[in-house]
């Protein structure tokens, strides 16, 4: 009998080219040099023995130290190629569409102003942010049909940046214009409320994208030089938005604060903590520069001291709910039940008088309500692992699923020395479960693969 057809099997088809984890290392250096501006600007840390500067210096090597070897384990490796999400176009302008849905209910329900009323709030952004809290204090209770279209439409809005600076090549205007809404979508929102988290956003979330864009050119065995010349105007882009960034950032604090021009110290919020603008450790900046530089290391870098006070206190678990107040307050919303939160570093911190409301105590003390802080580093070393994982399937294997889940954990990333700002509202809940589902699901039924004989 002549056969009518070959038999054979499907074998995977594995990139030929290795991940650079480069990108990588430039974040573990951020975080590094944000612990090292704790450490020696000239802000006075009340912290007064040599020895809880010593514990406090020795467990954040131990979770550097964690975080990057598990990076690297996850990072190594071969990686299986994977077809490109489809219809991405689709992607991106429902992610649009959903954006600009979002804007107009949040914009009236947290600053009263619709969302085209943003010239008015940018001429004073200390009065649009007082306004902000106020309409918080006001409104309280009652957002939360706003927050729930929120948190059900994120993971259409949150890939539209990331996905769309990786597949900017090879998507269409209309897509294109789709990211540009978005991202103009976000500015307002920030102008509108006067806060610069979503101009922060924008730039780890379109920062980790083109690592990921650049990451795959080198893959793919792109030449530096070719590289280079491609990458060059998303430079400039950056570039400019980091310069208008900083700067309005400087004229949102400095309105809040009274201005800056006669200023000599700048303080962690209400507290006693603060910086000596005079030191001669960095007087040579210019003083907008000195203010602003000073504010960041006070809003970012003193989460530090919230871990230096939380490892002088006992564990008492949080039973799984401690490492996001979202988790919290949906458990004492349901139950009436607070004691898990009371349980907490964060919230025991208040002791100290650094209440969690108004200060921050890193990300690995917001895991440790739970794990406590030597069950927080296995959890850190999982976190390392799969960023690492992610980079190499987003990069060599080419998954745009694992580009999202890479920008998610770049982000708690750039967040460590805050606090866990990602899984701080119901959003970063929908954003991580979609896309968790979605990577799970492509990596199996869109991985490429080729009939070889059996």
């Amino acid at each position: 009998m002549i056969p009518t057809a070959v038999e054979g099997r499907a074998s995977p088809i594995f990139s030929r080219g290795q991940a650079t984890q480069f990108p990588l290392f430039v974040v573990l250096g951020y975080l590094i040099a944000t612990f090292a501006l704790f450490l020696f600007w000239p802000i006075n840390w009340p912290i007064y023995y040599r020895s809880e500067w010593l514990r406090l210096i020795g467990y954040v090597a131990l979770c550097f130290a964690t975080i990057a070897f598990a990076m690297r384990a996850g990072a190594n490796g071969p990686a299986r190629l994977t077809a490109p999400l489809a219809r991405l176009d689709l992607l991106l302008v429902a992610g649009a569409v959903a954006s600009i849905i979002v804007l107009v209910p949040s914009s009236y329900s947290y600053t009263g102003r619709a969302p085209w009323e943003f010239v008015g709030a940018l001429r004073d952004q200390g009065a649009a942010y007082h306004e902000y809290q106020l309409r918080l204090y006001a409104t309280e209770g009652t957002r939360n049909s706003i927050a729930a279209l929120r948190a059900m439409l994120a993971p259409l809005t949150y890939v539209v940046l990331p996905l769309g600076i990786i597949r900017w090549r090879t998507i269409s205007n209309v897509g294109r214009l789709a990211v540009l809404a978005t991202v103009l979508a976000s500015a307002d929102f920030s102008i509108l409320r006067g806060t610069d988290k979503e101009f922060a956003d924008l730039f780890i979330v379109g920062g980790a994208a083109a690592f990921v864009a650049f990451g795959r050119s080198r893959a793919m065995g792109m030449k530096a030089t070719v590289l280079a010349r491609r990458m060059w105007p998303a430079a400039i882009i950056a570039i400019v938005f980091i310069y208008i960034a900083q700067g309005l950032s400087i004229d949102r604090k400095g309105e809040r604060n009274g201005g800056y021009a006669n200023a000599t110290s700048a303080c962690a919020n209400d507290s006693d903590i603060c910086a000596d603008l005079d030191s001669k450790l960095i007087s040579w900046l210019p003083l907008p520069q000195r203010f602003g530089a000073t504010s960041f290391i006070l809003s970012t870098s003193s989460g530090y001291f919230g871990l230096a006070l939380a490892l002088e206190k006992p564990f008492q678990p949080a039973f799984g709910l401690g490492h996001s107040p979202a988790a919290l307050s949906v458990y004492e919303a349901v139950t009436g039940d607070n004691r898990p939160h009371l349980r907490t570093f964060t919230y025991r911190n208040g002791d100290d008088h650094w209440s969690e409301d108004y200060y921050w105590s890193t990300l690995v003390t917001w895991i440790a309500n739970d794990v406590g802080f030597v069950g927080a580093l296995p959890v850190l070393g999982l976190l390392g692992y799969l960023w690492g994982l992610w980079w190499r399937e987003a990069t060599a294997g080419l998954s745009d699923p694992a580009a999202a889940l890479f920008t998610i954990v770049t982000t708690m990333m750039f967040y460590f020395p805050a606090n866990n700002e990602f899984l701080a509202s119901y959003e970063g809940y929908t954003i991580l479960l979609a896309w968790l589902s979605v990577w799970l699901w492509h990596r199996r039924a869109r991985a490429l693969s080729v009939l070889t004989a059996a």
